[in-house]
């Protein structure tokens, strides 16, 4: 069942505040810059950022009655097609990242009981929001991930921030398709200042974004801002 584009904008744009607020807060406790020799996870660069604008497309006004499915040689005139390749919906069991040695079975991401969204609670293994589209089907996909933590030092996500434009990102899922993904760019947002409707709004084509924190504050022991990598769906992807 699918759910009008207007009530799902706005499912992600709580979702995109709750999830951030906890993920601000798991960073005090997760975040560790010491445990490699001082060193920090990467951080893109302004070339990274990309020449796509990242925004999602607007929302149509809304139908005043249910589309009725489209015969052979019609289309629906109350749906615009989406732009590029779509797949039907399918659970994300593992995403690869091959340029940036990520390799991780995905969990299964919800809102706690208090509204805010689950953050994972394995730090090497990331995990698929599952209130957004699956990876391949139209408008953005959210996975996220942790950066590093106490337990492990880098997380599943260290180097997200070192992927490049152009680089490739593949999803299996649960049907037995492959989604695979180009990377338009990778941006570092502060925390207080985050674009949620680019990154939780809806889109015209299939989309993906990973998440993770970013800008480690030293003098704090916390990070101030959170790395979006902002990736379409290629054609050829397989159902």
């Amino acid at each position: 069942m699918s759910e009008p584009r207007g009530s799902r904008r706005g499912a992600y744009a709580a979702a995109a505040a709750a999830l951030f607020a906890v993920i601000g807060v798991v960073a005090l406790v997760l975040g560790f810059a010491g445990f490699s020799g001082g060193s920090t996870p990467p951080q893109p660069s302004a070339a990274q950022a990309g020449s796509r604008p990242m925004s999602p497309a607007p929302d149509p006004a809304p139908p005043a009655a249910p589309s009725v499915p489209a015969g052979p040689g019609r289309s629906s005139s109350l749906t615009p097609a989406p732009q590029g390749p779509v797949l039907a919906r399918s659970r994300p069991v593992h995403l690869d990242i091959g340029s940036i040695g990520v390799h991780t079975s995905l969990l299964q991401l919800g809102l706690n009981a208090d509204g805010s969204l689950q953050v994972p609670w394995k730090p090497l293994l990331a995990g698929w929001f599952s209130h957004s589209p699956t990876p391949g089907q139209r408008g953005p996909s959210v996975i996220a991930g942790h950066v590093d933590s106490w337990e492990t030092g880098p997380a599943v996500f260290y180097r997200l921030g070192s992927l490049a434009p152009g680089a490739t990102i593949t999803v299996s899922r649960a049907d037995g398709s492959t989604a695979t993904f180009s990377v338009d760019g990778v941006r570092e947002y502060p925390k207080a200042h985050f674009p949620t409707v680019p990154v939780y709004g809806n889109t015209d084509r299939a989309e993906l974004r990973l998440i993770t924190c970013g800008n480690w504050n030293s003098s704090r022991q916390e990070y101030d801002g959170n790395i979006v990598a902002f990736a379409h769906l290629l054609p050829g992807s397989r159902s």
